[in-house]
């Protein structure tokens, strides 16, 4: 099985591929924006194992909670990828991508700024996302900010997982065929302010 996972959510994203077992993890050029990381680091990531575009059976995206532009990019070029190429596509949330790292952990957390964190509580396997204050998270969150060197290895477990299992996102659940959707969790900081002003 060959697949190709996007993470434009985070400030250092990343594209992972696969083949079996073999895999790449390729990190944008820091000097670079993420529009002009992307497709370089997809193709070095393909090219370090020998896989041709056609020859994929899918393309898993991060689909957020995230960089608002970041979640934009990434999700508009997995849906263009897998249109133009006849390929299924899934959605993993970070919230997946963080619990294929931490399985067994109550809570996870990613900053949103003026204290407050985007979070999924682990309830029986199902992941149910809220925002919420950083005071009001129960003991033993797992931050995002403390699993980023081992996420891609969680996007590629994620990812082999839904390939193999075509199964979906508890927190943003898709179809093969169906667009990929951002997953946000809240208004960006220019439609709140014309809420204020409505």
């Amino acid at each position: 099985m060959k697949g190709l996972i996007l993470d434009t959510t985070l400030k250092r994203s990343y594209v992972a591929a696969f083949d079996g077992e073999r895999e790449a993890i390729v990190y944008f050029d820091a000097a670079l924006s993420t529009q002009s990381s992307l497709i370089p680091a997809c193709k070095k990531a393909l090219a370090e194992l020998s896989i041709e575009q056609k020859d994929l059976d899918g393309v898993a995206a991060v689909v957020g909670p995230g960089s608002f532009t970041g979640i934009r990019i990434g999700v508009t070029f997995a849906n263009a990828v897998c249109f133009a190429l006849s390929l299924p596509r899934f959605a993993l949330t970070s919230f997946d991508v963080m619990r294929s790292v931490r399985p067994n952990a109550k809570c996870f957390a990613i900053d949103a700024g003026h204290d407050s964190c985007y979070a999924a509580l682990n309830l029986g396997g199902a992941l149910t996302q809220e925002n919420i204050d950083k005071k009001d998270l129960p003991e033993g969150t797992v931050f995002q900010e403390d699993l980023l060197e081992e996420l891609p290895a969680g996007a590629l477990l994620a990812a082999r997982k839904a390939f193999e299992e075509k199964e979906f996102s508890a927190c943003a659940p898709t179809k093969e065929t169906t667009y990929l959707k951002p997953n946000y969790m809240r208004k960006s900081q220019a439609e709140r302010m014309k809420d204020q002003k409505a």
